[in-house]
């Protein structure tokens, strides 16, 4: 399965930035991955462009005009924790400096294949963990029931209320009861999934039926109660939705 990657690439010589281009390219091909090439000759016009694109992987040369590879890297690494910084430099004693904001790894010039090769896989392999665990975390919700760590899908959570000094998730196929507050758990859910309905209920809006005054049906029919603090806005985007359904199956 061949994923994506968009990878800036900051030289002030633009026989490097060639080199490195073409490099990557042929790493494109070899791999199957789709390489998204951004070029840049100034750290300042990098970070200028990061105000508006995001990158996976920045590959910087150390020393250019104006600001250095590691001065452009410590501004982007402010905003960014996750990007994936490489650089590239003719002398091996910046490896210090490279460390100093979270570097994966530094190539020499002229660069190796087979050496940035290798790095990009680590980059890659890397990318694709945090894929998971951002796809994970929009899947299933994490909670600690008894001193283990529970996943449980989202989808299935029909609602959750607050009982004494515990939260009761109830979903389709079971209930769990855990010590962390509604607030807690809400601060992790979907707020578009997800609605107040009660100072003690958290209700899958996927499941409602029906929105009552005092009450709202759920999908098994059962009933969770509405407070009149969330009733308003909990009808408007119910009735939002059904109009949304109906314009739908009308085009």
């Amino acid at each position: 399965m061949s994923n994506h990657y968009r990878i800036a690439v900051c030289d002030d010589e633009i026989y490097y930035q060639e080199e490195l281009c073409n490099l990557l390219k042929a790493y494109e091909n070899e791999s199957g991955n789709k390489l998204e090439l951004s070029r840049f000759s100034r750290g300042e016009d990098l970070l200028k462009d990061y105000e508006k694109a995001v990158y996976h992987i920045l590959i910087l040369d150390v020393e250019m005009d104006g600001l250095s590879g590691l001065e452009t890297a410590a501004s982007i690494r402010k905003a960014d924790e996750n990007v994936i910084i490489i650089f590239a430099t003719s002398f091996e004693n910046y490896a210090l400096g490279a460390f100093e904001v979270n570097a994966l790894n530094y190539l020499v010039k002229p660069v190796d294949y087979i050496k940035l090769k290798k790095v990009l896989g680590v980059a890659t392999a890397s990318i694709d963990f945090m894929r998971d665990k951002i796809s994970a975390r929009k899947r299933y919700l994490e909670v600690k029931i008894k001193n283990n760590e529970v996943h449980i899908e989202i989808a299935k959570i029909k609602y959750i209320e607050k009982k004494r000094n515990t939260s009761i998730i109830h979903t389709t196929d079971n209930e769990y009861a855990c010590y962390e507050t509604l607030s807690q758990i809400y601060e992790r859910l979907d707020v578009n999934r997800f609605f107040y309905v009660h100072q003690g209920y958290i209700v899958n809006f996927d499941r409602i039926l029906e929105v009552g005054k005092n009450m709202v049906v759920l999908a098994d029919y059962m009933e969770v109660p509405v407070s009149r603090k969330y009733y308003k806005e909990l009808k408007e985007r119910f009735m939002s939705q059904i109009y949304d359904k109906l314009n739908q199956q009308a085009i």
